[in-house]
């Protein structure tokens, strides 16, 4: 079964994923939350979206 990147949607082999732990805020409180890439830019692009 083929999974999808979280950021890209792009299909990825299972064991070529990309752990990350994304760094959400979510009204005044932080939270965290682990996502699977297919890259590392993918990973930075995703924890750069939800800095803003």
């Amino acid at each position: 079964m083929e999974k999808k990147c979280a950021y890209c949607r792009k299909p990825f082999e299972p064991g070529q994923e990309i752990n990350s732990t994304l760094l959400l805020i979510r009204g005044a409180q932080l939270a965290r939350e682990d996502r699977k890439y297919c890259s590392e830019r993918c990973a930075s692009e995703d924890q750069m979206a939800h800095e803003s």
